[in-house]
């Protein structure tokens, strides 16, 4: 009898040079730009759906791989719950105070 090793499948959704909740957010562009033209392509025309929507949507994706390129995912990550954590007040003091005695 043969045994099988069971092993770990990665289920996550991968895009070149992108990983974490930029692959998402890059999925969310490539969906908007779509949105985008169609609604453009039915009101104004092709020349301008065209011209505002295919610059807009590199320049999104151009904007997301910098993102991940400065941050990282685990960065991109970090900033974003960082945003979420209350403001806390400092109180700076001399280290090198006189005491009184």
């Amino acid at each position: 009898m043969e045994t099988y090793k069971l092993q770990k499948v990665d289920t996550k959704l991968y895009i070149k040079g992108l990983s974490g909740p930029l692959v998402f957010q890059a999925l969310y562009g490539i969906l908007a730009a779509f949105l985008l033209f169609v609604g453009l392509y039915i009101l104004i025309g092709t020349f301008a759906a065209v011209i505002i929507c295919v610059p807009s949507f590199f320049a999104w994706l151009y904007r997301v791989s910098q993102i991940q390129k400065k941050y990282g995912p685990a960065g991109w990550n970090k900033k974003q719950t960082a945003k979420k954590l209350p403001q806390f007040i400092r109180i700076k003091r001399r280290i090198h105070q006189n005491q009184q005695r």
